[in-house]
């Protein structure tokens, strides 16, 4: 069992037994806390044996420290999303941006994007003081909706189409109790206007200020392979750009940014090798 594991078994327990909570109903909440009380309702039950068969959380042997990586990658997001001195703001420099609001996304597909919004999330929903809300926002390709089996499930898009759906009705609470998702949603040929429209400015801004305890991760598509991923960028506080070490190109990269307005972005490396020639995330170094 990782710490990951360790560590939500344990917040598990934390609620009371014999609770509606533990009979696992499915259906949407609808009235949202910062944390899990017993008469909320259970989404998603978090398979970490299924979720690691999809590569979606680390196994093996170098499972808590690929997980440790992951908190140290965490340290500097909450820093400047909260901050801890007179010099951080909530807001980012130059923008309007809420610091907690956090696009996790790679320049082209398979560079690990997913497993890093997946994990982070988990990583961070551990802090005793913060919640974290999972945004599935590859809706061309929603591979964490699919892995949770909530693919079906009423969710972004959704809530972009139907103005009468509010936030609480797409927001799915896990068995962890600080971490919630909101699903891709139905599939629309027109997402990229959708996600660029003034409805999602609206949703982006109640996500992050409604609870000022929350992170709010979105799973975005390739930057260079969708134009979807550049309307979310302009909404983000934070830009977490995933790079599969010695595969990406520099070339990638470098348009990738360029395509983000030349917006500080801080960059993870993905499957670096150590000394002892085990796969790990590096920590993560700003570009300005």
């Amino acid at each position: 069992m990782s710490i990951v594991e360790k560590a939500v078994d344990k917040q598990r327990r934390l609620v009371k037994p014999g609770s509606k909570k533990d009979k696992r109903l499915n259906g949407i909440s609808t009235s949202e806390t910062a944390g899990i009380s017993p008469a909320t309702k259970v989404d998603i039950e978090l398979d970490y044996e299924e979720l690691a068969k999809e590569g979606l959380v680390p196994f093996g042997h170098n499972a808590d420290r690929i997980i440790d990586e992951f908190r140290r990658i965490k340290r500097p997001l909450l820093k400047a999303a909260f901050g801890d001195n007179d010099e951080d703001s909530s807001v980012s420099e130059k923008s309007h941006q809420a610091l907690n609001l956090i696009l996790v996304a790679s320049a082209l597909a398979s560079e690990g994007k997913t497993f890093t919004a997946m994990n982070l999330a988990m990583c961070i929903a551990l802090e005793r003081d913060r919640t974290v809300v999972l945004v599935d926002a590859d809706v061309a390709k929603p591979h964490i909706s699919r892995m949770l089996n909530v693919h079906n499930r009423p969710g972004l898009m959704d809530l972009l189409q139907d103005h009468s759906i509010n936030v609480g009705d797409v927001l799915l609470q896990t068995d962890m109790p600080s971490l919630k998702i909101i699903p891709a949603g139905k599939r629309h040929r027109h997402a990229s206007e959708m996600l660029s429209s003034q409805r999602m400015e609206m949703i982006a801004e109640e996500l992050a200020t409604r609870y000022s305890d929350r992170v709010v991760l979105f799973d975005s598509p390739p930057i260079l392979l969708t134009s979807e991923a550049q309307s979310l960028a302009a909404l983000m506080g934070q830009l977490v750009l995933v790079v599969h070490a010695g595969q990406t190109p520099q070339r990638a990269v470098r348009d990738t940014i360029e395509l983000l307005n030349h917006r500080k972005v801080d960059i993870v490396l993905n499957k670096c090798r150590s000394a002892a020639s085990s796969p790990y995330y590096g920590n993560y170094y700003g570009h300005s």
